[in-house]
């Protein structure tokens, strides 16, 4: 019989679950026993994350930093200010920051998103593009001077062509914006002249306080005329000499008493004293002596580079017996230099100095009472080499028909041709100075034309084409010719052109004498000093080629 096949029986129920729960139970057990074998690895320090040594880190509480978000600074209005100019003080070599009270004009920078911004930085402003690298002056070229020149004709100062070639003009134009911007006006570009005329802070020309003399304005003597005042009200456009009277003598005299020339009170009347103070000053400053103040003078004068005094040279009022001082010692060393005192020049006035004046008062008539008062004092210094008496025609009479070397003056003034005056408008329009017709008619365009090229190019300003203007504005004259030497004791014609060439170049202030004194000596020696040729005070051959060529370079006083 076959075995039958049978399913095993079931567990019970109760027996499944009881070994169910066991085993649970032990692999929780597991768990736990394993749990506790884990070694946390040891943490790095950092301290900006607030982590502290040797606690295992059990003391590691991390501090939560929100990522600060950044919020939008409104950009404010454009913002202008009143600007004081007179407390931006340019120096010579150092750049100055503008003056406290300036607002920039312009926007805010906008913060970055996501940036944190500390405070709000005032922009830079925008500067016009320039190179301040390099120095820049007479005779240099490239593209830095047509910048230059350029940014100068932006500013007014500048009128000729953009050419790239710094001249006459360039120079000029450059004295003008120095001037204007209260910088040395030496009429060389260097870095702080650059710096100044590419900054948006650059004093145009038309809102410049000082402004030139006027072309038209006829030089005069005494205090009457208008000019500019380069000094405290002192006028630089007029002739201060023997005789003047007046406000301006007055300032004049101050300006000397201040520099050490002078002793005394002003008392604004230009006599022998002052006479010899002007002349005092001009050999020390390099100008021809002939105590008339003139432009030049004047100009040199009221500047910050006059030289002081290395001692008085005269006294204003009266000196006697018992004074002390520079002006007794000016009294002194004159009284000897006219042989009447054999003392000490030490600066008091004691019987040798007071028997002196005696010996000198009787001699000229004077009431001999030792005392030297105004009238004493006048006729000691007079005729001290001054040539301020010397009898001429003054240059601006002589300049209206002065004829130099195949040159004749043109103006409204003089019988010109009508084709040498369409001449003159050509050559003045083909340099941007004119911009009428060439009519052949010398008239209020033509003049005011010529004084701007006699500005631009150093000359002195008539509104007359003279020779030497005519010479330079031209060009092509070279440095040829035969010419007689010329030194102390010459006169005649070729003294006069000289002088009047002199005149036209601004070394030389006086009358057109034809005599060649110490004026004329002295205004010759500027010249060869400036022109780089030997100086002697001898007109030559080298110095007249030079003088009445193309290449004579004016004063730059």
């Amino acid at each position: 019989m076959k075995k039958q096949w049978r399913l095993p029986k079931e567990p019970s129920a109760p027996r499944t679950i009881f070994k169910r729960s066991i085993l649970g139970v032990l692999l929780l057990v597991a768990v736990v026993i394993l749990s506790g074998c884990y070694l946390e690895p040891d943490r790095l320090v950092d301290d900006n994350n607030g982590l502290t040594v040797g606690t295992g880190g059990a003391d590691f509480n991390p501090i939560v930093t929100s990522v600060p978000q950044a919020t939008a600074t409104p950009t404010p209005a454009p913002t202008i200010s009143q600007v004081d100019w007179d407390d931006w003080d340019f120096t010579q070599d150092t750049n100055t920051t503008p003056p406290n009270n300036v607002i920039q004009i312009g926007q805010t920078a906008t913060p970055v998103p996501g940036s944190v911004t500390v405070g709000i930085a005032t922009p830079t402003p925008t500067v016009v593009s320039g190179s301040s690298s390099d120095v820049l002056k007479s005779g240099s070229e490239g593209t830095a001077v047509k910048q230059l020149q350029q940014q100068l004709k932006n500013l007014g100062y500048y009128t000729g062509s953009v050419d790239g070639k710094y001249g006459a003009g360039t120079t000029n134009a450059v004295k003008a914006f120095q001037a204007a911007n209260k910088l040395q006006a030496d009429g060389i570009a260097g870095k702080a002249t650059q710096d100044a005329i590419y900054s948006p802070y650059a004093v145009k020309k038309s809102d410049a306080k000082t402004s030139t003399p006027s072309a038209t304005s006829k030089p005069s003597t005494g205090s009457s005329g208008s000019s500019t005042s380069v000094g405290p009200k002192g006028k630089t456009d007029i002739y201060l000499k023997l005789g003047s009277t007046g406000e301006q003598v007055g300032i004049l005299q101050n300006r000397l008493i201040s520099l050490g020339y002078l002793s005394g009170s002003a008392d604004k009347v230009f006599a022998e004293t002052t006479e010899a103070a002007v002349i005092a000053f001009q050999k020390r400053n390099s100008i021809y002596s002939d105590g008339i103040a003139g432009p030049t003078t004047l100009a040199k004068l009221y500047s910050s580079s006059a030289k002081k005094a290395s001692s008085v040279a005269a006294n204003i009022g009266s000196l006697k017996k018992g004074m002390s001082g520079g002006g007794v010692s000016a009294l002194q060393q004159r009284l000897k230099t006219l042989g009447y005192y054999t003392g000490s020049v030490d600066g008091d006035f004691g019987e040798g100095t007071e028997m002196a004046v005696i010996a000198f008062q009787v001699a000229n008539n004077l009431t001999p009472d030792g005392i030297a008062g105004k009238s004493t004092l006048n006729a000691i210094y007079g005729n001290s080499g001054g040539g301020g008496s010397s009898s001429g025609t003054s240059a601006e009479t002589y300049g209206q028909t002065a004829s130099i070397n195949g040159y004749k003056t043109i103006s409204s003034n003089s019988n010109s041709s009508k084709a040498s005056v369409v001449s003159l408008q050509s050559v003045l329009s083909s340099k941007s100075y004119y911009g009428g017709s060439l009519d052949g008619h010398y008239g209020s365009g033509t003049k005011e034309a010529v004084t701007a090229y006699q500005q631009a190019a150093g000359l002195r300003v008539t509104g007359m084409a003279g020779p030497t203007t005519q010479r330079l504005l031209f060009g092509g004259t070279a440095e040829s010719g035969n010419y007689s030497k010329l030194d102390i004791g010459s006169s005649g014609t070729a003294v006069k052109n000289l002088q009047y060439t002199l005149y036209e170049l601004k070394y030389y202030d006086g009358d057109i004498t034809g005599k060649y004194d110490e004026a004329t000596k002295n205004a010759v020696m500027n010249f060869q000093q400036v022109n780089g040729l030997v100086v002697d005070g001898v007109a030559g051959q080298d110095t007249q080629r030079r003088l009445y060529s193309s290449n004579a370079i004016p004063s730059n006083i």
